[in-house]
């Protein structure tokens, strides 16, 4: 009896020691499972913005953008201090199309766009270097 006691505690023992950590999130909760903005290549950008129901932001500094936009782009530099300041006064029930040059700032921007509750957020993959090679409009 006794060396059963000493198996069954040494088993909880053990059991209470396992490093790996309980999941306690509710898993219908992740953001994984419900993204709020989707990386879309130039076409599928292109036909999004017309449809004119949606914002532009061009996320790239000032001396990127005076190279050339995308037309009707707003430019909020992701580099700035306020920029989720200026992300918040942008109306949460328009789409926002998102770009930067290639996609990566974008990307982030789009997540902080995610997390201050805008729902419908599309990022530019490639970028506006893209956007150009498939010789969209850009205003210079």
């Amino acid at each position: 009896m006794k060396k059963l006691y000493f198996i069954f505690l040494s088993l909880l023992l053990f059991s209470a020691c396992d490093p790996r950590k309980a999941n306690t999130e509710n898993p219908s909760d992740s953001p994984l499972l419900h993204p709020t903005f989707e990386n879309v290549n130039a076409e599928k950008f292109h036909e999004l913005i017309q449809s004119g129901a949606g914002i532009i932001v061009d996320v790239r500094t000032l001396a990127e953008i005076q190279q050339g936009f995308i037309p009707n782009a707003v430019g909020i530099d992701i580099y700035q201090k306020d920029f989720e300041e200026k992300i918040k006064a942008l109306p949460r029930d328009k789409d926002i199309y998102v770009y930067c040059t290639v996609g990566a700032r974008s990307r982030q921007a789009a997540a902080i766009l995610q997390r201050n509750g805008f729902e419908k957020i599309y990022n530019l993959d490639g970028g506006i270097i893209d956007w150009a090679r498939r010789r969209y409009p850009i205003t210079r």
